[in-house]
C-alpha cells in the first residue's frame, strides 16, 4: 500500500517539476529529497503507556458531591499499554488482550455503548477517529483491583490516538479528556485524581475544586524512595466494581449520614497531613495511612469484608504500622507500610493465607508515548 503511494507520488511529482528547467539528475535528487520526508511521515505503530496509583490518601474528596477536597498519591510501575496499527481497512477494531475480548467499529458517529469496551469506545468516539485501526489494550494490574487502571488506560489510549492525529495534547487536557470519557460518555461516577496521576506519574498533592483540579508534584529523596519501595506491600484482595461504592456513599451523603460527613472531612485532613508527613519519620506517613482507613471505612458498611479485615488484622499483628485499601474500598488491593524488618514476615504471612502479593517500584514518569 505504502509502495503503490510512493509510486503515484513520485509520477506527481514528476509532472509538477518536468516544466522547471531541472535536468534529469537533479528531479531524481529533489523527488529522493521528498520522499524521505513524506517516509518520515507515513504511520507505522504507536505504543503508549501510563501509570497507575496507589495509597490514595483523601480518595472520596475528589468528587462532584464533595467538591472541595484534597488528594495526595503514589504512582507506581504498573502499566497500562496501548498500541495502534493500522490496519489498511475501513474498520476499527480494539483487542482487549487480557480479557480476550474485541469489538469492531465501522463508524466512531455511530457507537453505541452496550458494556463491552465502552471506555476504550468512548474515546474513539471523542478522538474522532474514522481511519481503519487496530488497537491494542493491555495492563500490567488485574481488573477492579482500585489503583485506578480504567483511568490509566484511557490516558494511555488518549495519548496514543492524539499522536496519531498530530494533536499535541498536554498532561493536563490529556486527563481532563480521560474524565470526560467516563461522567459524559459513559455516565459514570468518577473522581478526578486517577486521570491525572496516570497522565503526570509520580508522587501527587492534588487540590480538588471539582473537576478542576490543582497538582503539585512531590519530591522526595533517594532515601525516602528507599525506604518506601522496601517497607510498602501491595496485596490484592478481589475484584470490584468501584462504581457500584460510589452510588452506596453517594446515598449515604445525600442522607447527611453524620459518619459519612465527618470521614469526608477527616480524609481531606489526611491529604494534606500526608503532604507534611512525606518527608519526616515513615512511622508518620503509617499513621496517616491508618486515620485515613479509618475513616474511609465510616462512608458505608460494604467498604469492608471478611477479606479485606483478615489482610489488615495479619498486617498489623505481624509488624505493619500503615494499612488502607487502594481506591473506593471494598475489595480491589490494599496498601500496607510495614516496619522496618517486618517486610517478609508480612509477605509470607498473606501469602499462606491465601493472598497475592503484587510487586512495585515507584514510577516518577507519566504518559508517554513512541511511534514507530
Amino acid at each position: 500500500m505504502i509502495l503503490n503511494w510512493k509510486i503515484m507520488i513520485r509520477s506527481c511529482i514528476f509532472r509538477i517539476l518536468k516544466n522547471e528547467s531541472f535536468n534529469s539528475k537533479e528531479l531524481q535528487i529533489i523527488i529522493d529529497k521528498i520522499l524521505k520526508i513524506i517516509d518520515m511521515s507515513v504511520f507505522k505503530e504507536i505504543l503508549a503507556r501510563a501509570p497507575v496509583r496507589i495509597c490514595d490518601i483523601g480518595g472520596w474528596t475528589d468528587t462532584w458531591f464533595y467538591p472541595e477536597g484534597a488528594i495526595f498519591n503514589f504512582c507506581i510501575d504498573l502499566y497500562s499499554y496501548i498500541r495502534i496499527i493500522e490496519n489498511g481497512k475501513s474498520i476499527i477494531r480494539i483487542f482487549a488482550e487480557n480479557l480476550g475480548k474485541t469489538v469492531k467499529i465501522l463508524n466512531f458517529k455511530e457507537i453505541k455503548y452496550n458494556g463491552k469496551l465502552d471506555l476504550l469506545k468512548a474515546a474513539v468516539k471523542r478522538m474522532e477517529i474514522e481511519d481503519g485501526l487496530d488497537i491494542y489494550v493491555r495492563a500490567d494490574a488485574p481488573p477492579g483491583c482500585g489503583t485506578g487502571t480504567s483511568a490509566s488506560i484511557s490516558v494511555a489510549l488518549i495519548s496514543a490516538l492524539a499522536t496519531y492525529r498530530g494533536l499535541h495534547l498536554n498532561q493536563n487536557e490529556i486527563a481532563i479528556l480521560a474524565h470526560k470519557l467516563e461522567i459524559e460518555e459513559l455516565r459514570l461516577e468518577s473522581g478526578v485524581q486517577d486521570q491525572y496521576a496516570a497522565s503526570f506519574g509520580g508522587i501527587n498533592f492534588m487540590e480538588i475544586n471539582y473537576p478542576n483540579v490543582k497538582i503539585t508534584k512531590i519530591t522526595i529523596d533517594e532515601k525516602r524512595i528507599f525506604e518506601l519501595e522496601s517497607q510498602f506491600i501491595l496485596v490484592y484482595l478481589s475484584s470490584r466494581s468501584s462504581s457500584e461504592m460510589h452510588n452506596a456513599v453517594i446515598e449515604n451523603y445525600k442522607k447527611r449520614d453524620v459518619d459519612t460527613l465527618n470521614s469526608f472531612d477527616i480524609m481531606k485532613e489526611c491529604a494534606y497531613d500526608m503532604k507534611n508527613a512525606i518527608n519526616s519519620d515513615i512511622v508518620d506517613i503509617g499513621k496517616v495511612m491508618n486515620r485515613n482507613w479509618e475513616a474511609q471505612k465510616k462512608l458505608h458498611p460494604l467498604m469492608v469484608n471478611p477479606v479485606i479485615n483478615k489482610a489488615e488484622k495479619i498486617s498489623k499483628s505481624n509488624g505493619a504500622i500503615g494499612f488502607k485499601c487502594n481506591g473506593a474500598g471494598g475489595g480491589g488491593t490494599a496498601i500496607i507500610l510495614a516496619g522496618r524488618g517486618h517486610e517478609l514476615q508480612i509477605r509470607k504471612e498473606l501469602v499462606e493465607k491465601g493472598y497475592n502479593i503484587i510487586p512495585f517500584k515507584l514510577c516518577f514518569r507519566g504518559v508517554s508515548n513512541y511511534s514507530f
